[in-house]
């Protein structure tokens, strides 16, 4: 990625961490910018609305919708990272059960783990939690570069070469309670490792070619 390139994202990373910049429509899954006025209207684009096919290696999304983590929107991720507990409610009570973790990350893209999220531990549901969120936060940055093919859908690959260490910040050292992460401590933590060195490396050169 040229110089030129590199300041531009940059700059979009800096907008992106600005609530303002949300003023634009954004699809409520994915996060990426919407461009047709149907989508506008409705709030979410049309390979999340499932017009295109999900989990084709045209949109990227996961096939898989049913997880057994919980979502919830309320405070958006754009204000913080949401982790916390609910009690099961499709199991008798058990004291010993931690509950069901919920977030506000949206499944994006499912590698480590088809049953869902996790946190507080090192496991899979950790780590593809932190995949989601790398994904996520690149997505609503407007980043585009090289992809890869996962277990289920298709991410960035720059996401996939950072999440097993924003896992270990962030996920797996949580409270097995939860804990609400500000953003602007995760948009610190990617601001310092998205150089102009590591874009490049995973930059989509036959794209940038054409």
């Amino acid at each position: 990625m040229a110089l030129a390139q590199y300041s531009r994202f940059a700059k979009q990373i800096d907008r992106s961490s600005r609530r303002s910049s949300y003023a634009q429509a954004r699809c409520s899954r994915c996060h990426r910018p919407l461009k047709d006025p149907l989508s506008i209207r409705l709030g979410m684009g049309p390979e999340c609305r499932g017009r295109s096919g999900r989990g084709s290696l045209d949109n990227g999304l996961c096939v898989r919708d049913q997880f057994s983590d919980g979502f919830d929107n309320t405070i958006p991720f754009e204000r913080g990272l949401v982790l916390k507990r609910q009690r099961r409610l499709d199991r008798p009570y058990d004291p010993n059960d931690p509950g069901q973790a919920v977030t506000n990350v949206p499944h994006l893209v499912v590698q480590h783990s088809p049953d869902g999220y996790e946190f507080g531990y090192g496991g899979s549901g950790p780590s593809d939690l932190a995949l989601n969120v790398c994904q996520l936060y690149l997505n609503m940055a407007g980043y585009e570069g090289e992809e890869m093919k996962c277990y289920d859908g298709t991410c960035w690959t720059l996401a996939f070469a950072l999440h097993q260490k924003f896992k270990s910040q962030f996920i797996a050292s949580a409270p097995t309670t939860g804990r609400t992460i500000p953003f602007v401590e995760i948009d610190a933590w990617f601001k310092v490792r998205l150089t102009s060195e590591l874009l490049d490396q995973f930059a989509n050169h036959s794209k940038s070619k054409e």
